[in-house]
């Protein structure tokens, strides 16, 4: 095993369905709460919370259809392990994921961090060709070949205090998604539409 390694038991695993890729893709940011020592990362900013998969170590909250809205590592970074050499994977696709499984606990994970902290790799199993999908901004998961959660990465973490630049970064989120909802109205990519 690799430097900031343990061993996992995958034997609850986390169903995925890959869609196509949306017109526009959710915005995310890794928000580190240093009061509370929770990493807080909000990606769909216009959602609504149906249900979570949830564990000790964190929380996904997801919309009606499976989308992440919101995840909550409730771990403080001084415990995230860390790997000088941790290299985010590059060449993910863009695609729409949705959690399938609701109300479920999820799988002891790793926490492996680079040397700043300012990337955070959830890994829930060890798989040797995990395949890499974007999710969002600065948030990317890999699946295992059976399209099981394999790990989250979340490649942009601030550090924030009493949640202000959350609160900044929503608002200018949830704008910025809702005009291209609107301007996609007006002048719609898909003559179907």
């Amino acid at each position: 095993m690799a430097e900031g390694e343990e061993k996992l038991n995958p034997s609850k695993k986390i169903a995925i369905a890959i869609k196509t890729p949306v017109a526009f893709p959710p915005a995310s940011r890794g928000f580190y709460q240093v009061e509370e020592e929770v990493l807080y990362v909000p990606v769909y900013p216009s959602g609504e919370f149906f249900s979570y998969l949830d564990s000790p170590q964190l929380q996904i909250d997801v919309d009606r259809i499976g989308r992440l809205l919101f995840m909550h590592v409730l771990v403080p970074r001084r415990q995230w392990r860390v790997n000088r050499n941790l290299h985010v994977p590059s060449g993910a696709a863009e695609a729409d994921i949705r959690f399938l499984d609701f109300r479920r606990k999820l799988p002891d994970a790793n926490l492996l961090s680079n040397a700043d902290r300012s990337i955070l790799r959830v890994r829930f199993q060890t798989v040797r060709s995990a395949i890499a999908y974007r999710l969002a901004d600065h948030l990317i998961i890999n699946l295992a070949p059976d399209n099981t959660l394999a790990s989250i990465w979340v490649t942009e973490i601030d550090d924030d205090r009493a949640a202000r630049g959350m609160a900044v970064w929503r608002a200018q989120a949830k704008e910025h998604f809702e005009r291209q909802t609107f301007d996609s109205r007006l002048n719609p990519l898909d003559p179907e539409c």
